[in-house]
């Protein structure tokens, strides 16, 4: 069972990584070897410790805070300013110290997850990250923002889109962060025509849900890293795209074709709540879900009163 907080390993036990209370931390839904939690982190020091995980950090700092690691007998200090981005893999830290205060936003990435994208990847082979403490990245910095704001606001959207970021942000990982010249996995030439209409049946017939990759690529017999990118291949959009825009048809549907209450609409189509399903449906359509049934009701109107 996957852990809900952030762990490391000490003396040959797991224990929570941070003892302070974090601001946000985004479990549910992140699922599959994905987790985030952000801190609020101020003066504290950690013992001898293994990192089980691989690691993307964005730290925040309002003024130079200080960091002391001790390796090989030595302690190194590094003072880190503004906001920045650390990308790391598992491995053996030795004790170090933090003094300062910092916003600290930490995914953590389970190392079987890396191992399923890469191509022809044997059981136990290793992977290998270059060690990068401290730098700028400013398409990680942008794709965990967008994780971010995710779990802030909910997952109104359902997991589609969060598993598309954390797929999207672990294969830069894999293209610009490797040691070696690895290639990500591939399904070539997308999906064949009958495992393309079973995923957009399924879709369909279980619009209501909070769908995601792993459940519809299950429904044809595909992993959900190969699905996501075979459908895509297929489609050309992203299955999040698709699934919106199928819920907002679905949704034009039932405002034009039925008396239904909107909280009704919003629940048959997927959407966590009416005012989630309203949000969007103004973004996409430029209208509220409440104006375009009476627009369409006064349309109907007139063209009865015509004939």
């Amino acid at each position: 069972m996957q852990s809900t907080r952030l762990e490391m390993v000490v003396g040959g036990r797991r224990h929570t990584a941070l003892s302070t209370r974090p601001l946000l931390v985004g479990p549910a839904l992140l699922g599959g070897g994905f987790l985030m939690e952000e801190h609020d982190m101020r003066t504290f020091e950690l013992p001898d410790h293994w990192i089980p995980n691989y690691m993307v950090t964005i730290a925040r700092t309002p003024k130079p805070s200080k960091r002391t690691m001790h390796d090989a007998g030595m302690a190194r200090e590094t003072v880190l300013e503004g906001e920045a981005v650390d990308v790391l893999a598992p491995q053996e830290v030795r004790k170090f110290r933090f003094e300062g205060e910092a916003k600290t936003t930490l995914l953590s990435i389970e190392p079987d997850v890396l191992q399923s994208m890469i191509a022809n990847a044997q059981n136990g082979d290793a992977f290998e990250l270059i060690r990068r403490w401290r730098g700028t990245d400013d398409i990680l910095r942008d794709l965990m923002l967008k994780l971010r704001s995710e779990i802030q606001s909910g997952f109104p959207a359902g997991p589609l889109q969060t598993e598309y970021l954390c797929t999207k942000l672990t294969e830069e990982l894999i293209r610009r962060y490797a040691i070696g010249k690895l290639k990500l996995d591939r399904y070539k030439g997308g999906l064949p025509g009958k495992k393309l209409k079973q995923a957009t049946d399924y879709i369909e017939t279980f619009l209501d849900r909070s769908l995601t990759t792993e459940e519809i690529g299950r429904a044809v017999g595909l992993s959900k890293y190969h699905f996501g990118k075979a459908f895509s291949t297929s489609t050309g959009m992203t299955l999040h795209t698709f699934v919106l825009a199928r819920r907002m048809r679905r949704s034009r549907e039932l405002l034009a074709g039925s008396d239904l209450p909107l909280a009704e609409i919003a629940d048959a189509v997927g959407f966590s709540s009416q005012s989630h399903f309203t949000t969007v449906f103004l973004e996409r359509m430029g209208v509220t879900p409440a104006r375009y049934r009476a627009m369409r009701r006064r349309l109907s109107v007139a063209v009865c009163h015509r004939y």
